[in-house]
């Protein structure tokens, strides 16, 4: 009996020295980040207006935000946008469209993943430096009918990359409601319209340019 006892107490020593070796391991793993420096202090979702050029004419996308805030200052989420008053130009697509100057328009989407970092978060009036990295798609089609009769014919379409930095001003209304206004740039790269065609007129710098923004920003922070 005693030595059965004996060897139990053993095995009981042994799985406590094991476990706490492996707790020590655990414990030994650098991160870059850990609960003592980066803690979750809130998330939010965010309806915002974009209002700027597309191709040198005005356009007006509608989209968000949602994410995580961590730090009372930086937020980690997704965002996307879309272009709802149509944008368009004018030109001669010999190669396409024999005849007269043709109206195109421009249909776009974009979105991805949105960072933010906010200063003096807790201040009724901040301000915060957001970007957004992802992907969009443009299309270019003639719009052939009238305020009643639409009848697109698509002309070419791509996708592309896109960064979009800005600085915004947030105001902090209420404890769980923020008003925010800024502008930002939106950087397109990597557009492919065939080369004979909207190619030779359209590229990444046109379709890159300045908005206003404006957002409402509802959440616990």
């Amino acid at each position: 009996m005693k030595k059965i006892v004996t060897l139990l107490l053993l095995a009981l020593m042994i799985q406590v020295t094991l476990a706490q070796e492996k707790k020590e391991a655990k414990d030994d793993i650098e991160t870059i980040f850990s609960e003592e420096n980066l803690k979750f202090s809130g998330a939010f979702i965010s309806p915002e207006l974009k209002v700027g050029n597309v191709n040198d004419d005005n356009g007006i996308l509608l989209g968000g935000k949602m994410g995580a805030i961590f730090n009372d200052r930086f937020t980690v989420g997704l965002g996307g946008y879309g272009l709802t008053a149509k944008s368009s130009f004018d030109c001669d697509l010999d190669d396409m469209i024999p005849g007269d100057e043709t109206k195109v328009r421009i249909g776009m989407g974009y979105g991805g993943l949105a960072l933010e970092y906010a200063f003096f978060s807790k201040k009724a009036i901040h301000f915060s430096i957001p970007v957004l990295v992802g992907a969009g798609g443009f299309i270019f089609y003639e719009d052939d009918g009238d305020l009643w009769d639409d009848d697109f014919n698509e002309l070419d379409n791509t996708a592309a990359f896109i960064v979009e930095p800005g600085i915004n001003l947030e105001l902090n209304l209420f404890k769980h409601f923020r008003f925010n206004v800024g502008a930002s740039y939106r950087l397109v790269q990597g557009t492919s319209l065939d080369e004979n065609g909207l190619g030779n007129l359209i590229g990444d710098d046109d379709l890159s340019d300045f908005t206003i923004n404006a957002s409402l920003k509802f959440g616990f922070f």
